[in-house]
């Protein structure tokens, strides 16, 4: 008796450390409907970002906004880290546009015609009005001041090509087809991960989100291991993590998620 009593409750503490370990979803009542090529995100208000053909759009409840340069080429990517500032970067002709929360353009770095020219692959928001950017004739990340046009911290090249760039305002993740790195402001390299079968990816509040074979995975910045996303639907082409709400973009329709994150 004492045996079984032992074993109940052995069952019983190994299901509740399972469970607070375990990374899950819960569907809210919200679904949207959104006709997009790619959606980017939402900002504190719940306007929604996305791109369709050559522009960018900002559609709140009451209107739609859009910013578009066609002289550009393509949208690469649109970072909108800070929403006051966000990053749209056309590989195609070397450039970065700043937007200010209207999609008025507050400045444009075009890497063609600064002093020390450089090809950049990619481009994403930092703090104090400046710019992670990988330059491929260096194969390094920068860190690019555009107000000064100048690079504030080196960091060591790399053997590979990188494949995307996630970041917040303090740190930055470069994807190549190996590996995952991870680098501070300082030009230090923090992390390196294999990047096995890695599609897409994402930093929110620390946490760092990733696409792997149609299922969304996270890994929080104390782990060195992904963990999925239970109870999610699978074929998303885009998500966005804001304030523990998991937004997730499929069939033209944004479906949102609560996020139960592990206790540690």
């Amino acid at each position: 008796m004492r045996s079984l009593i032992f074993f109940i409750f052995f069952c019983a503490c190994t299901l509740q450390a399972q469970d607070s370990l375990e990374v899950s979803a819960s569907p809210l009542d919200t679904v949207i409907s959104l006709k997009a090529e790619t959606f980017i995100g939402v900002d504190s208000y719940n306007n929604l970002y996305y791109v369709n053909g050559r522009a960018l759009y900002k559609k709140s409840q009451d209107k739609t906004i859009q910013f578009s340069d066609l002289r550009l080429g393509t949208i690469s990517s649109v970072d909108l880290l800070n929403p006051l500032r966000i990053t749209v970067f056309y590989a195609e002709t070397n450039t970065a546009v700043i937007l200010d929360n209207t999609l008025n353009e507050i400045t444009r770095v075009n890497f063609n015609a600064i002093k020390n020219f450089r090809n950049v692959s990619h481009a994403r928001t930092a703090s104090d009005r400046r710019l992670w950017i990988f330059n491929t004739d260096l194969q390094r990340l920068e860190l690019f001041d555009y107000q000064n046009n100048r690079v504030v911290s080196n960091f060591t090249p790399q053997p590979d090509i990188a494949l995307e760039l996630a970041s917040d305002f303090n740190t930055c993740w470069v994807l190549t087809e190996d590996n995952l790195y991870h680098y501070n402001q300082y030009g230090s390299l923090l992390e390196k991960l294999p990047s096995g079968a890695i599609e897409s990816l994402a930093v929110y509040d620390e946490k760092l989100l990733s696409i792997q074979n149609e299922k969304l995975y996270i890994k929080s910045k104390t782990k060195t291991f992904w963990q999925e996303v239970k109870n999610l639907p699978q074929g998303a082409k885009a998500f966005y993590l804001k304030a523990g709400n998991l937004y997730l973009y499929r069939s033209e329709l944004i479906s949102i998620y609560k996020l139960k994150l592990p206790k540690s």
